[in-house]
């Protein structure tokens, strides 16, 4: 009978969440996005979470870091998908667990661009980050590492390496269905590599037609440039009438969604002290089938 009566209770306040317009978290998922919601929201933040411009980060999580910058952010506005560049892996681990504590709870993938970064700690990993208020299945996150690097390097703790940016994407969920959210930190030397993001992106061994997908990334190119074209004519800005700078003179931060699949609502850009770039919000409706 006991069990009976949990059953109950657990209906029952399923039922009056549905009512209320409230989310109902499964156990041992994330489970926070409701199938009806149709507007996605996206943050997308350049963390500088281990540069020399920004020593208060200097690979920390701490307060004062851009990582508990980002950790408020979401909180006031509970995204759907977080995008984030130049960010260590061990700031990503304590963004998962930050974000957790402040009830946004995120599940998400990794990808480092090179590994001698001591400020990122004994693996010197730093990269890219993808997070998804859904589940991303170990087996639904791809890195598509770009062939066109610009012979890139980076000196750093006494080694050069090779600098090996690329396509991070989590295969996730919104709104019931599949979503793509991917995010790259391109060279601006190098801007064939926003021609390697439209070819990957549609692939549709890769991206089928009917998933829709997000791509977000500092791209190191202004609105005007012309590698910018591969992405636009597939894609819509969240704020693509404001050109206004993201990072100190220049627009080089992006927000883009399917133009098959969404619908733009609105972008921002807010600057806060923590990183040199500013920090992204874009919205997006999800067209009806």
């Amino acid at each position: 009978m006991r069990g009976n009566v949990r059953t109950w209770l657990t209906a029952g306040a399923a039922a009056l969440a549905v009512i209320l317009g409230l989310s109902v978290t499964a156990p041992g998922g994330q489970g926070r996005a409701t199938p009806d919601r149709r507007t996605l929201r996206v943050l997308h933040y350049n963390l500088c979470g281990a540069a020399a411009v920004c020593p208060w980060n200097a690979g920390s999580s701490g307060p004062g870091t851009s990582v508990a910058r980002l950790v408020r952010e979401a909180v006031r506005h509970d995204p759907d998908v977080v995008t984030l560049n130049e960010i260590c892996l061990t700031q990503y681990a304590a963004l998962k667990e930050q974000l957790a504590r402040a009830g946004r709870p995120m599940d998400g993938t990794y990808a480092s661009s090179q590994n001698n970064v001591p400020a990122c700690g004994s693996s010197g990993r730093f990269g890219t980050a993808v997070l998804s208020r859904e589940d991303v299945p170990d087996g639904k996150q791809w890195y598509h590492p770009f062939r066109h690097t610009g012979g890139e390097t980076y000196t750093n703790g006494g080694r050069t390496v090779t600098v090996r940016r690329g396509l991070l994407c989590a295969d996730t969920r919104f709104a019931g269905g599949r979503l793509i959210a991917c995010t790259a930190h391109t060279y601006a030397r190098a801007p064939e590599q926003l021609r390697e993001i439209r070819d990957w992106t549609a692939d549709p061994a890769a991206f089928p037609v009917d998933v829709p997908v997000v791509v977000a990334g500092d791209f190191n190119l202004p609105p005007a440039a012309p590698a910018l074209s591969h992405l636009t004519g597939g894609f819509a800005e969240a704020d693509e009438a404001d050109r206004e700078p993201t990072a100190g003179t220049r627009k080089i931060d992006y927000v883009f969604a399917d133009r098959r699949h969404f619908a733009v609502e609105d972008g921002d850009a807010e600057k806060y002290a923590e990183s040199d770039h500013a920090l992204l919000k874009g919205r997006f409706t999800l067209r009806t089938p």
